[in-house]
């Protein structure tokens, strides 16, 4: 039996429920991955999240379906994203979208459009801004890796802490104002204070929103507040291609960044080149995003948590909770595990399950234990995590 056949056979509703557990989650484990042994690289059962350095999440069906047929053809590359950001625009309800090389790159080409316009000479001209408008204000609290890709058409990030700081901060040379969704939390700025002191000045407002979703509704919700421009990541919840992102807003602002973005050849986004089989994979995810039943994920991903739970019952010490994440966090179901560390720490027994078979990433604190997320996991690698997890942890506490 080839390893693909065995994957299936395994995968089977009725072969998990006649096999023990442990016998079933063993030969699940043995098939994952197949095609990276083969190149000699180790998979991994996603427990983490949707990080990029752990390849976001896997593609949906359609998707690959999709990338698979667009492979076959050469279309017109201009056309092609014209096309497909007015059918996402239209099933969003949106003013204008475009497909971008990920989130990070909408974050670039936002920046490149607020600065740039349509203008072809300055569009050349980044990230040699000098004379045109050049400074983007940020929240203090916000500031985070990412914005280097804002930075990247040369402007300057002007720090503020207050509302009253935003608005002082404002001048002539104000591109644009960047607001990273997230961190909302964090400070001293709401969200719709943001929003309206750009509003006020006639400065447009970006929105970083690469992870939002789920809620599903933040698709449209977000843009449908106010803000000029945001951006998604097409490989973590929309289950897109990894290499895919969505720059959605105003119609003038995506014309330009679209202007500043490839196959342009002398642009800044010409280094980001998104091609034809991303493009209609991510506008099949979408498809599929918006009709797919978010109820019954929902409960799926909860019955994956308690799943697991179950299998840490009776070991000494060890505490569970099946929880959603506050602010900050994303609103599906996590699973946290406790126990006294005086004996074997976090770190130890997540480093443990990376380096055991199957690797398995998980998020380890001090603080708060063991956290494990559901949304990258599949049916049955819930019964391998919970299985090696008990292993390790039986191991660690009842010697």
């Amino acid at each position: 039996m080839s390893p693909a056949t065995r994957r299936k056979f395994l995968a089977a509703p009725l072969v998990g429920a006649v096999l023990p557990r442990k016998v079933y989650a063993a030969q699940l484990a043995a098939a994952h991955g197949e095609v990276y042994r083969q190149l000699g690289v180790r998979p991994l059962i996603n427990a983490a999240g949707t990080y990029t350095t752990l390849t976001g999440s896997v593609i949906h069906p359609r998707a690959r379906q999709a990338m698979e047929e667009a492979s076959r053809s050469f279309v017109p590359l201009l056309d092609l994203q014209r096309a497909a950001g007015e059918r996402i625009a239209r099933l969003l309800g949106v003013e204008s979208a475009m497909v971008t090389a990920g989130a990070a790159c909408g974050i670039m080409l936002a920046t490149a459009a607020c600065v740039t316009g349509k203008d072809p000479e300055k569009i050349r001209r980044i990230p040699d801004i000098r004379g045109l408008k050049n400074e983007v204000i940020v929240p203090k609290y916000q500031r985070n890796g990412f914005d280097h890709a804002a930075r990247n058409v040369g402007v300057r990030l002007v720090e503020a802490e207050t509302a009253e700081e935003v608005r002082r901060a404002i001048n002539g040379n104000t591109a644009m104002l960047y607001w990273t969704h997230i961190f909302e939390y964090k400070g001293k700025i709401a969200r719709r204070e943001f929003l309206e002191i750009g509003k006020q000045a006639g400065i447009p407002v970006f929105n970083d929103a690469a992870a939002e979703l789920p809620p599903a509704e933040n698709l449209s919700r977000i843009v449908r507040e106010g803000f000029d421009l945001v951006t998604f990541s097409g490989g973590k919840g929309l289950r897109g291609p990894q290499s895919s992102g969505l720059l959605l807003g105003r119609k003038d602002l995506i014309e330009a960044a679209s202007l500043n973005n490839n196959p342009h050849g002398d642009a800044i986004g010409r280094v980001a080149k998104v091609g034809k089989e991303e493009i209609l994979g991510l506008v099949a995810a979408v498809e599929v995003y918006i009709q797919r039943d978010h109820d019954a994920d929902q409960k799926l991903w909860r019955g994956f948590m308690e799943s697991i739970s179950r299998d840490l019952k009776g070991v000494p010490t060890v505490r569970t909770e099946v929880y959603i994440p506050g602010p900050g966090g994303h609103p599906v179901p996590y699973l946290r595990v406790q126990w006294d560390t005086s004996r074997f720490s976090y770190e130890a027994c997540a480093r443990q399950l990376r380096e055991g078979e199957p690797s398995i990433e998980v998020n380890a604190s001090a603080q708060e234990g063991l956290s494990l997320a559901s949304y990258n996991l599949f049916p049955g690698e819930e019964r391998i995590v919970g299985w090696r997890l008990a292993g390790i942890l039986k191991g660690a506490l009842q010697a």
